[in-house]
């Protein structure tokens, strides 16, 4: 089942009401502040302030260094090589440097891997090759900080490397000249420790400026913003800042290569939001699905018709990547459904000829699917790639940690992570990171409610209100709001079936809402229905008369008991991965009746969703009691499950239920014995 547990907002009303006085704010926006843990006015006023607050370049540790040895090459007609990443914020991060580079007059190239043939990072071979090419200083960005081997080859060939990055060290700092991650004292208060790569390059050209960086970043904010955008980092602080004053550069079209891409996207007026849905897949696709190279060909174009043309390249791109991914997660579903993969506490899923620059994406929407961390790999005879996404509370940088014998290498962040791994070891590598994850507590999704509201509230007044928390992206997600206990009253296709419209009621409050990428046919609800929504709220033009359009992000059956299912489940996760105790498998041990009941409703109809069939039997059987009594039907040739859903079979005679192997093994364990 794709649980996710809803958190709705503890507030003290009466702060609220005083510190939306004291900051001039509208009381909705501070009451979401407030859910959001804002309390302190100089939060509050510092959260919402225009103007930009930077803190300074050289409290970053090994800046000083970095100045001085780029300065000496500048002076010195020294040869450079940016060294980037194929991604978008390795992408703008090399753009932003070289492009600063060459207006000081340097002697200046770049470099950024392909992604299948180099893989990532900074290499040896790469080295060797700048060296030969009379390279004498190597600054990287976006990546370098675990490159200790390469440092090392680096100095004895007498090639000088400052390492700018930001991703997290794996052991010791490497022996460059200078190195610059704000992960590395990110526990000292004064310093903002969660740049991406490009914003960690920025605070690099604004030392070399000796300028401050609220100057600076009216030149460079639309390149950083949309790296920033891109690497889902925090959008609090300078980050916010950053994106904020990047859409308005971005919307002036200052830059020929951003304003090509703008146009290729058909995107009329950019945000954050769309600009990471639009913009940011475009850059990355030339990394994913060719060479970096194109793209930052695009970021540094002064030509506009050259520009429209690489522009042109990577839209072209983006398509072939949309349709490789499409492939490759159907195909992961396939093998996960077929060996049972999801009842895994870490899926891990691999397939041979998986393009590996759509498998990231891939193990998003597997997260999305199946509520659980989910790793993609690419298979080879030579080695294989995989990329990893998790949810908040496991971390997937710690488990890889504790899995690393298995791998090759690895790296990144708590929700998401790549590896390498030789193809005879994904078996071992699948039961360590999953013996890992038995002895961490069960981790659910979360839809985070910042605030209940009534549906006559859902208005276009409070939408405009809302403009106060842009821009919008991890750390600062749009608002989202909880409608409780309304009753679908009709279920209405959208756009040829492909989304739906559902009109609602509660308290004598007729309202509707749309659900996005979800026909009627897969909604596992009916008309009657007692729901509660997760929605966002923004502000329609149509005619040039606006209405607010309320849109749904999660819904549930009100009637469902959390406390409950969370047991369920966590005791069903425990007897997948072999360590369920005695109370766990009596907690979803389904009785005679309990089975029973599930054949009768299956015996109504032909074939069901399965999410509708568990939707309907919320507050009459628990989710583990149904999952195994399913499975016990299933086992004994009663009913079976495809697609996502669930039929009842033809069958002669009498069966006895309790022979079925999951019922045997659930005995064994409550009587003391796990074999």
């Amino acid at each position: 089942m794709n649980f996710k547990k809803w958190v709705f907002p503890e507030v003290d009303k009466q702060m609220v009401t005083d510190l939306a006085e004291d900051c001039g704010l509208d009381p909705l926006v501070m009451f979401i502040a407030a859910a959001r843990g804002m309390s302190d006015p100089y939060e509050v006023e510092q959260f919402f302030q225009k103007e930009p607050d930077f803190c300074d370049p050289y409290e970053y540790s090994g800046m000083r260094e970095a100045v001085e040895r780029i300065n000496i090459a500048l002076e010195e007609n020294e040869k450079i090589l940016v060294f980037g990443d194929y991604d978008c914020d390795g992408v703008t991060a090399t753009a932003l440097l070289t492009s600063y580079l060459k207006k000081r007059g340097a002697d200046v190239d770049y470099f950024v891997p392909d992604r299948e043939n180099d893989g990532y990072g900074i290499s040896i071979p790469a080295i060797e090759k700048a060296e030969a090419d009379g390279v004498t200083l190597i600054v990287t960005v976006d990546n370098g900080i675990n490159a200790v081997a390469e440092v090392e080859r680096a100095n004895e060939l007498g090639v000088d490397i400052v390492v700018t990055d930001h991703h997290l060290l794996q052991g010791e700092v490497p022996n460059a000249v200078a190195v610059v991650d704000p992960h590395i004292e990110e526990d000292c208060d004064w310093i903002f420790s969660d740049l991406c790569g490009v914003g960690v390059a920025f605070k690099l050209v604004c030392a070399l400026e000796d300028r401050p960086c609220e100057e600076v970043i009216y030149e460079y904010a639309d390149l950083v913003a949309l790296g920033t955008i891109a690497d889902i980092v925090p959008l609090v602080s300078e980050n916010r800042a950053i994106v904020s004053i990047g859409m308005t550069m971005i919307n002036r079209r200052l830059n020929p290569g951003i304003r090509a891409l703008v146009e290729v996207s058909n995107a009329k007026y950019v945000t954050s939001q769309n600009a990471a849905f639009t913009l940011c897949p475009r850059i990355n696709a030339a990394g994913r699905m060719a060479n970096a190279d194109v793209a930052v060909k695009l970021l540094l174009s002064d030509n506009y018709d050259e520009a429209l043309y690489y522009a042109g390249c990577l839209d072209r791109l983006n398509s072939e990547r949309q349709s490789k991914e499409q492939e490759v997660f159907e195909a992961a579903c396939n093998i996960i459904e077929q060996n049972g993969y999801k009842n895994h506490r870490v899926i891990v899923v691999g397939g041979y000829g998986w393009h590996v620059g759509v498998i990231g994406i891939a193990a998003s929407k597997l997260v999305e699917k199946y509520s659980k961390p989910c790793i993609v790999i690419s298979l080879s005879d030579d080695r294989s790639v995989g990329s990893g996404r998790s949810i908040v509370g496991f971390s997937l940088f710690d488990a890889l940690s504790a899995s690393s014998h298995t791998l090759v290498k690895f790296g990144g962040h708590e929700l998401a992570a790549g590896l390498t791994v030789k193809e005879d070891d994904v078996e071992l590598f699948r039961n360590t990171i999953n013996n890992y994850a038995s002895k961490c507590e069960v981790a659910f999704s979360k839809v985070r409610i910042d605030c209940r509201i009534k549906p006559h509230a859902l208005t276009v007044d409070v939408a405009k209100s809302l403009k106060a928390f842009e821009p919008y992206g991890a750390g600062n997600p749009v608002p989202v709001f909880g409608v409780v206990q309304s009753q679908i009253t009709a279920i209405q296709p959208l756009a040829n079936g492909k989304h739906l419209r559902l009109r609602l009621r509660r308290e004598q409050c007729d309202y509707q809402a749309v659900m996005f990428g979800v026909s009627p046919e897969k909604l596992p609800f009916k008309v009657g229905d007692v729901v509660d929504l997760a929605v966002t709220l923004d502000v329609n033009v149509y005619n040039n008369t606006e209405s607010a359009s309320v849109i749904i992000r999660a819904i549930r059956k009100s009637d469902v008991n959390e406390t409950e299912m969370t047991a369920q489940l966590s005791a069903l996760e425990k007897f997948y991965c072999g360590c369920a105790d005695a109370s766990d498998a009596e907690c979803i041990y389904p009785s005679r009746d309990d089975t029973a009941k599930v054949f009768r409703y299956l015996r109504l109809s032909n074939e069901i969703m399965l999410s509708l069939l568990e939707n309907d039997f919320i507050g009459m059987l628990p989710i583990g009691k149904l999952t195994v009594a399913l499975t016990a039907l299933c086992e004994l040739g009663l009913a079976k499950t495809s697609d996502d859903k669930v039929s009842l079979l033809p069958f002669d005679g009498k069966v006895d239920l309790g022979s079925a192997p999951v019922l045997v093994k659930l005995k064994r364990i409550i009587g003391g014995d796990r074999g």
